[in-house]
């Protein structure tokens, strides 16, 4: 899958699935894509069987990309502080129902996205994955 400037193809971080790409200059800064899918409240989004692509927003609210595989932007992977480290982030905006992702630096094309999700992300997700937690 491919929208403009970005492009879903194999991670580089072995065991991940698919990762998302630059396919073009990204300044720092600039607005690589955004991050948006179904907007939930906090009773619904904490009764998701799921919770993989859930992000908080903010203000009540949540957007969840599990069922958007339009949303580029969910294919973007934690690298944990490995390979070169994080280049984008998320710019929460719960007015605006999505979540931008920034370039924290240069990002080149063929630049694989990587992002903090989160202590509360881990540990959630190592909740869900008992048999198979990361550490």
């Amino acid at each position: 899958m491919q929208d403009d400037g970005v492009e879903v193809r194999a991670s580089n971080i072995p065991g991940a699935g698919q990762g998302l790409f630059a396919t073009r200059f990204y300044a720092e800064g600039s607005i690589v894509c955004v991050y948006t899918g179904v907007v939930l409240s906090n009773h619904q989004a904490w009764k998701l069987p799921d919770k993989s692509y859930l992000m908080k927003l903010g203000d009540g609210k949540y957007v969840d990309a599990l069922h958007c595989p339009e949303v580029l932007a969910r294919y973007i992977n934690d690298c944990r502080g490995r390979r070169g480290g994080f280049n984008v982030r998320f710019d929460k905006r719960p007015q605006d129902e999505r979540a931008d992702v920034v370039a924290l630096r240069d990002v080149q094309p063929g630049d694989e996205l990587y992002v903090d999700y989160g202590r509360l992300y881990w540990l959630a997700y190592n909740m869900m994955h008992k048999d198979n937690p990361v550490r």
